[in-house]
């Protein structure tokens, strides 16, 4: 009977051990990284048949990629960021010609000295992958391929700051940095003894010293709506100081359903907004977000301005 007494005290205390195990499970620990993204391959096609406002048929295709890998641990953060976006479009007057072209890489690290801010060193790469020509010169015209006014590296523009960066939430953050190197590269020896883009005649790099600012926003606006915007400040401390280097990306995509989608993208230049893509087309496109992808199949229509 004893023995039969200390058994069942010794299954008792197991049980409650157990039972209290079981009533208090551990949390996960977030993770540290997070992969955000967008990408798709966008088709246009516009045929006219006896249409009595004129016009004639296109074809317009373009591949882009919207990604990001933001690590945040133990008072450290570190965002990366990369865009590409090329496109062509075909017309029986023009042939193919380059709608679109962007290269864009950016990468920051900063340590946490409170809640919201930290001290950050930024680093930012923009160009582009082929030759771009003005809107009158037609490269597909026999001695006009090498009027070229830009090709990749010519120009290329590399952004080095410290600063201090404001961050309340994972969708908004603004880097305010009073020591930014800029420097632009022009590695195209026809355009870099013509001093384009700034850089001294026969001179491959122009190096300004400046203050920066840059917002990075994203949100979801509804269920099926996402806006992702980029604002890019620079001036220089020379004789131009005031003088502001503008650079603004948005991208505002619908998704109405499963077949059909719609996306508005913007991009400034020092210069006033310029709608590049609004369009009717067959696009097959992926979104990337903490490790999950769900693709999609949709329409969208297409149209540069």
């Amino acid at each position: 009977m004893k023995k039969f007494l200390i058994l069942f005290s010794l299954l008792l205390s197991v049980g409650r051990v157990s039972a209290q195990t079981e009533a208090a499970p551990q949390e996960e620990a977030p993770k540290a990284w997070k992969f955000t993204g967008v990408s798709g391959l966008n088709l246009a096609q516009t045929s006219l048949t006896n249409w009595a406002a004129g016009g004639e048929n296109s074809v317009a295709w373009n591949l882009y990629l919207n990604a990001s890998a933001n690590y945040k641990k133990g008072g450290w953060s570190w965002d990366n960021a990369l865009v590409t976006d090329f496109g062509k479009t075909f017309t029986s007057t023009n042939k193919w010609l380059k709608s679109v072209d962007k290269l864009n890489l950016s990468t920051k690290v900063g340590r946490f000295v409170s809640k919201h801010w930290s001290i950050s060193a930024l680093g930012d790469f923009l160009s582009q992958f082929d030759r771009g020509f003005d809107a009158s010169t037609n490269p597909n015209i026999a001695g006009n391929k090498d009027k070229n006014i830009s090709t990749i590296f010519a120009p290329g523009y590399l952004t080095l700051a410290i600063g201090a960066d404001y961050k309340p939430n994972d969708d908004f953050s603004l880097m305010l940095s009073p020591a930014t190197g800029k420097m632009t590269f022009v590695f195209d020896k026809k355009l870099s003894d013509a001093g384009a883009f700034g850089v001294t005649p026969g001179k491959k790099v122009l190096a300004e010293l400046g203050a920066l600012a840059v917002a990075n926003y994203k949100r979801k606006l509804a269920e099926n709506i996402n806006l992702v915007t980029k604002l890019t400040l620079f001036t220089s401390y020379d004789k131009n100081f005031g003088n502001i280097d503008v650079n603004w990306d948005m991208m505002i995509a619908f998704k109405i359903n499963k077949f059909l989608s719609t996306t508005l993208t913007t991009m400034t230049i020092s210069r006033p907004v310029t709608i590049k893509a609004t369009s009717v087309a067959l696009r097959y496109s992926s979104v990337k977000s903490s490790g999950s992808v769900w693709p999609t199949t949709s329409k969208r229509p297409q149209t540069s301005v």
